[in-house]
This record gives structure tokens, sequence and C-alpha cells, in this order.
């Protein structure tokens, strides 16, 4: 089985490119020779659409930027300035221009247009984070949207076969649409298991990330990728061809793989690919994750920069 490293060498500016995956999208290596996961009609490769923008940004963000900075919303002088900003906060810029009120769907809509991750993708094929039931405050306020006590159980079989979109809405609902920018993004990482906080800290890392049939990060000077399954059970890491062509080999540091075998994961000589499946059958924990991007990160800053 050829190895997948051929087909992320596409060359995208992470502030000037804006990244959609179109339908199922994940075609994950397996080692030992299991196969690969696919998607949607059996597709084996990325379906992707690059939508190319003069800002890092759409033009409808840009100008409640702006506005939200105290800028003139028509005014290109600060979009330097405005684009350096750590994604979290043009999150928090953006969702201010919505009001004191904020839906889940304009929610959403800003992780899409700062982040171009669509929740609504995930939650309608069901990718994302697999549990068994929601953390403790999560089901206290949906138990309370279906007219049940906080402890009540009833309903709870009802609330874990709801798409997580609508899990989101009724949390935000029952909260009075008044969340912060920080609440919302904690709520999308135990409701989708997207951790927001974490990709815009990761955002020029040489790191690319592609979780839940989406490119999270990319950026045409990644050293490596992190690539997870739809339900992010099992985890590959690997190079890039720019890894290939500044160090002249394809084949992974000892030291990455040293670090990560210690986890768990295994490796494949052959394709030069690191795997890993969580032996519980549920999504990879917060916890693992960190072990997981503070090992690949440390190396890349530690023999590559």
């Amino acid at each position: 089985m050829k190895r997948k490293g051929a087909q992320m060498t596409m060359k995208m500016k992470n502030e000037s490119a804006r990244f959609v995956l179109i339908g199922l999208v994940a075609s994950l290596i397996f080692t030992g020779g299991v196969g690969s996961v696919f998607a949607e009609g059996g597709q084996a490769s990325y379906e992707l659409m690059q939508v190319k923008q003069e800002t890092k940004y759409s033009k409808q963000v840009m100008r409640e930027l702006r506005e939200e900075l105290g800028f003139d919303k028509k005014s290109t002088e600060h979009d330097s300035e405005i684009e350096s900003i750590p994604k979290v906060k043009v999150m928090d810029l953006y969702l201010a221009s919505f009001g004191k009120k904020i839906k889940g769907k304009e929610v959403r809509k800003a992780v899409e247009e700062v982040f171009f991750v669509d929740l609504d993708i995930i939650s309608k094929n069901n990718y994302g984070s697999q549990v068994s039931i929601y953390p403790e405050q999560i089901m206290n306020s949906l138990r309370l949207s279906f007219n049940e006590k906080p402890d009540s159980t009833k309903q709870d079989a009802r609330i874990m076969k709801l798409k997580k979109s609508e899990v989101m809405d009724r949390y935000i609902k029952e909260h009075d649409e008044q969340l912060t920018g920080a609440e919302s993004r904690i709520l999308i990482n135990q409701i989708f298991g997207v951790n927001l906080d974490g990709i815009s800290t990761l955002e020029y890392s040489q790191l690319a990330i592609s979780s839940k049939g989406q490119w999270i990060l990319k950026s045409d000077t990644d050293l490596f990728i992190l690539e997870s399954s739809l339900d992010d059970v099992d985890v590959s890491v690997y190079s890039t061809s720019y890894f290939e062509q500044v160090t002249g080999s394809n084949k992974l540091p000892e030291s990455l793989k040293t670090k990560l075998m210690s986890l768990g994961f295994t490796y494949n000589e052959e394709t030069e690919l690191l795997y890993y499946i969580n032996p519980t059958g549920e999504s990879v924990p917060d916890a693992f994750k960190g072990q997981v991007l503070g090992i690949i990160v440390g190396t890349i800053m530690g023999e590559y920069k």
C-alpha cells in the first residue's frame, strides 16, 4: 500500500488560503497491512477545494474585525496587524460582532470563518469524539432542556442520540445564549473533540493536522502530519514532502519514533508511518493528544528550528 505523503504536497499558505474538505475525505493508512479507512462512497483520496482570498480571513470577517478594533471597516491599513492576532482572540472579536446573545449556529459560523473547521459536517456525519456520556455539566443542562431534573437519567439515552450540533444548541440556549468565547471553545472540545485553543497555539508550529475529515492546520512548510480518524480512535504521524526536501530523507527522526513508541505507537518502516489505536475503542483522550502534540512540536523546535 502506498504511503499517503504524496497526497499532502499541495502548497498552500495558511495566511492566504482556505481549505474545505468536500464529502468524506479521510483515507487513513494502517500499519501491518490492515488497510484504509475510506470516506463516503469508498473514496480513497482527499478531495480539496482551495479558495484564495486577498486576506487571511474572508472580507466579511475582516470588516467586522476592523470595526471591533476601532478601525475603519473598509480600510486595509491595519490588516497585517489583524492577521497576526491569535485565532482565539480573532474568534472572540468576531463573536462580539453578533451582539450580547449568540446562538449555537453563530458560534459554529465563527469557528468555520476563523478556524476553517465545519462543525456542522462533523455533526452531520457523526465524526469526532465518540463517548458514552458527555461531561456532567453538559448532561445536567441537556436534561433541563428536556424538562427533567439535572440529576435525572430518564432522557440520557435520547440525549446521547442527538446530533452534536443539537447538543451544542440546547446547551447554549439553556445558558441564555450568553457563553463567552472561551466557554464556547471548552464546550466545542467536550462535544466535538475539537480543541480550538490548541489549534490556535499550534498555528505556526510547522505541524499539519488533519482531523475528523478536515484540515485543521496546514502550510507549505510543515514538517510532519498528525492525522486522526473520523472518530479520533486512531492516530497516524508521518513526514511531509517538505521535510524530505529540507533533510534529504523521508525517514522519521529516531527521537520522535522512540518517544511516540513509548506511548504505544507502532512503527511501519516500509511506509515511514507511526500509528496508534486506542485499545478501548473510544476517542483518544485529550491528555494523550497533548502528549503526542508536545512530543512532535518539541522535536520540531529542538531539531529543525
